[in-house]
């Protein structure tokens, strides 16, 4: 994996200083090599993380005589493939890596060609010098990041937004960002908290005229036109998923250096783990992180399945100690407030892998294709609980409102609150109510100063609207969390904690063609009756240990409720204390104190709107000293 950056300027030609200072911010990104081009006008740098032809792989990458450019962040795992389609139109390639590919491909292809051929996870800048251009893009899901800030004559991009802030204090708060953050709990593109700098959105690519300044955004690609059949027969998706998997596990193992997985123990990650010990011939790396608190450690389920496929298993038990010293450094890698706290571990589960390997894969991105989350079935649960008679419902609400909140009770009473809550919610106000895992519209309202707050829900709305109306409910949350979660949490999640220790990650599910064929299966095929991933589960029971098959998806939670109420504390109390949140001007303190001692009394428990303010505040504080 690697970073890149690069400045266009139609007044004044750009020195070799200013963009040499914008990589170097990324380091981390690519420890093994350093190119800077600079062609008057057009500077482009790159740092890298060798993995595929790591003695010729240098970037930047010129070919016919400087007229084509690339710094390019990615895996391309069609690239093979794409080589020998060009090699037979008579192109002569100079070295092994997909980089190489990808610049030709442009070459004769063109933009919009070939970016729709590339299967894989990139971001790309392309200088054009025959035609005075400048092209940018970013892979169809939004697995790689790419930032840009437009200025007079001056056009700025980057793989993290560090690159752009020597001095932060300089830009303002977006407020809409801001108001996205606290109910979402990450930014989706193409905002970005600070004004005047946004994430190129997946699926586009900009097309710059380097002498004028002028471009054009073009979406290239777009989930809602992925359904075009529909797949119902068990026996056929089974067979499709198994093929199809295999290959995409299979591609992503190509590597000139050591390879290895993440093993949480859940059914994503274990039949991840369990292809590649069928495609490889000696045991494979696995590595999973876990809890000391109990209630959140899977590390028994992930040696089950280590066991059953006899990998070279490592694993380690945090405790809050091992997070104190490094949590800011944590919190603070991702730039901008990034409110999943799962960001921990996984970046312990990445340092834990680096010290081995320097490729891992992952089973990240199953759940949204394949409707594994609890949220998914949201309408199945409202539609039962209504199904009971009033006088019921109401003595169970009762019930619920008077129960006290302890480690047992606390993720039961969550979700029947949230039934409860959302009873009366359908089609996109259910989806839209489900999806803020922070603050709701009303409590955000409450929360933020009057000339704070924004609207954020027409945005989600006009998203949803443009979603076919022929799909199934199903179908739109999942093209809508293709759009939002994956591209503004998951990807960013594991993009950040690996690039922290300057290690690449590959998710196997996030295959174009898996894709495409879990979107077109029938949603009883994905979730029968309340089993979510049906046909995941169907098609790999016989590689997975059967007692995998049993457990319960609890996902990779972190117990900062629990450290709130201890070993944060202090630190909480601080960040939200009477001085410093009217100083700062944006939230009402009067309601904060509430919150905060309604959670410290097991009144409620609100641990997502907690992390969500601490990890603003701890942002906050670094870039306005605050």
């Amino acid at each position: 994996m690697c970073a890149i950056a690069g400045i266009i300027d139609v007044k004044t030609s750009v020195k070799d200083v200013e963009i040499e200072k914008m990589v170097d911010t990324m380091g981390l990104r690519g420890p093994d090599d350093q190119g800077i081009y600079i062609d008057d006008y057009v500077g482009l740098a790159h740092r890298r993380l060798s993995i595929i032809d790591v003695e010729s792989g240098h970037q930047p990458l010129c070919i016919d005589n400087g007229k084509f450019v690339i710094v390019y962040n990615g895996e391309i795992y069609n690239f093979q493939e794409l080589k020998k389609e060009l090699q037979e139109t008579g192109i002569a390639f100079n070295t092994s890596s997909d980089t190489e590919v990808v610049l030709q491909a442009y070459k004769i292809w063109g933009i919009e060609e070939c970016v729709k051929r590339f299967d894989g996870m990139f971001a790309f800048a392309i200088y054009d010098q025959r035609a005075h251009r400048l092209l940018l893009a970013r892979d169809r899901f939004g697995e790689k990041p790419l930032y840009y800030q437009i200025e007079g004559g001056r056009i700025l991009f980057a793989s993290e937004l560090k690159a752009f802030c020597p001095n932060s204090s300089k830009y303002s708060i977006d407020k809409t960002a801001l108001n996205l953050f606290l109910s979402l709990s990450y930014i989706p593109a193409p905002y970005t908290i600070y004004q005047g700098i946004r994430k190129m959105r997946a699926g586009h690519y900009f097309s710059v005229d380097t002498r004028t300044g002028k471009y054009e955004d073009v979406e290239y690609y777009n989930a809602n036109n992925e359904i075009d059949e529909s797949l119902h027969d068990v026996e056929a998706a089974k067979n499709e998923i198994k093929d199809l998997l295999k290959d995409s596990v299979q591609k992503r193992m190509v590597s000139d250096v050591p390879i290895g997985a993440f093993l949480s123990g859940g059914i994503d990650s274990s039949i991840v783990c369990c292809l590649m010990n069928q495609l490889s011939d000696q045991p494979i790396n696995t590595f999973s992180i876990g809890f000391k608190e109990k209630d959140y450690d899977e590390t028994e389920r992930a040696k089950l399945v280590a066991q059953h496929i006899k990998s070279n298993h490592t694993q380690y038990t945090l405790d809050y100690s091992d997070v104190l010293d490094v949590l800011d450094d944590i919190i603070l890698y991702y730039d901008e407030p990034y409110g999943d706290s799962s960001a921990i571990p996984s970046f312990y589960v990445a340092k834990l892998a680096k010290e081995k390997i320097s490729v891992v894969l992952t089973g990240d991105c199953a759940d949204e294709l394949f409707g594994g989350y609890e949220k998914y079935l949201a309408d199945y649960y409202v539609r039962k609980y209504l199904s009971y008679p009033k006088f019921l419902r109401k003595i169970f609400e009762m019930a619920i409102e008077r129960c006290p909140i302890t480690p047992s009770t606390n993720n039961f009473l969550r979700k029947a609150k949230k039934v409860i809550r959302y009873s009366q919610d359908s089609g996109f106000d259910l989806y839209y109510d489900m999806m803020c895992l922070g603050f709701n519209d009303k409590s955000r309202k409450c929360l933020l100063k009057d000339d704070v707050y924004d609207d954020i829900k027409d945005i989600y709305r006009k998203m949803w609207d443009e979603i076919p109306s022929s799909y199934s409910y199903l179908q739109k949350e999942q093209i809508m969390d293709t759009k939002g979660v994956l591209e503004g949490d998951m990807f960013p999640k594991m993009d950040r904690a690996c690039m922290h220790v300057s290690l690449e990650n590959r998710a196997p599910f996030i295959d174009k063609r898996i894709y495409h064929f879990a979107l077109n299966l029938s949603d009883d095929l994905k979730i029968k009756g309340n089993n979510k991933k049906y046909i995941l589960k169907e098609a790999f029971k016989d590689v997975l240990p059967e007692e995998t098959l049993k457990f319960k998806k609890s996902g990779f939670g972190v117990p900062v409720d629990y450290w709130f109420r201890n070993e944060l504390k202090e630190d909480l109390e601080f960040l939200l204390s009477k001085d410093f949140i009217e100083k700062q001007g944006l939230f009402d303190f009067d309601y904060i104190h509430k919150m905060f001692e309604d959670h410290m009394n097991c009144k409620e428990n609100f641990k997502f709107q907690l992390w969500n303010l601490f990890v603003f505040q701890k942002w906050y504080t670094k870039i306005y000293k605050a």
